[in-house]
């Protein structure tokens, strides 16, 4: 008998959070601190992106109506191509898979607005429901209803007889 193999990928991503300019300290007029300041601004696009992205796909499978598109037919668009970090985690967030959001929160009450933002992101990604199948080769698939077929045929001759 062919044994089946079943092929996985895990994807681990550690987002940071909000990027502040001040925080990062990259308000100076030297060359790190202008590059620290354009990677706070491309950390803050990439994360408002996948914000839309958990918005638009948190009310496509919420008990919401999933929202009209521009043409008026069907569920809106997914703005996944919009960023690097979305496009790369398409099949992670709204594809063929589970998804597992972990929340990590700071204790202190300065980070109040952060742990703020963090659960209303996680709060979203909650209401996130795709439904995983497993991918078989056509043959395996055929293999696999054909037994089945057997064996439903030899539980009714049994029953028969």
């Amino acid at each position: 008998a062919r044994r089946r193999q079943v092929v996985s990928r895990l994807s681990l991503v550690d987002l940071a959070g909000s990027e502040r300019a001040a925080a990062s300290q990259a308000g100076g007029a030297s060359v790190t601190g202008a590059q620290r300041f354009q990677e706070a601004v491309n950390i803050n696009q990439s994360l408002f992106v996948l914000r839309k992205v958990i918005t638009a796909l948190s009310k496509r499978s919420g008990g919401a109506q999933p929202p009209q598109s521009h043409d008026g037919g069907g569920s809106a668009h997914v703005p996944y191509r919009e960023s690097k970090l979305t496009s790369l985690l398409q099949h992670a967030i709204g594809g063929n898979s589970y998804l597992l959001m972990l929340a990590c929160l700071s204790p202190a009450d300065r980070y109040w607005e952060e742990n703020l933002s963090t659960l209303q992101y996680a709060a979203q990604a909650s209401n996130i429901r795709n439904q995983p199948v497993l991918n078989l080769d056509p043959k395996d698939k055929l293999i696999l209803k054909l037994r089945e077929q057997l064996a439903a045929a030899h539980a009714y001759i049994l029953r028969v007889k």
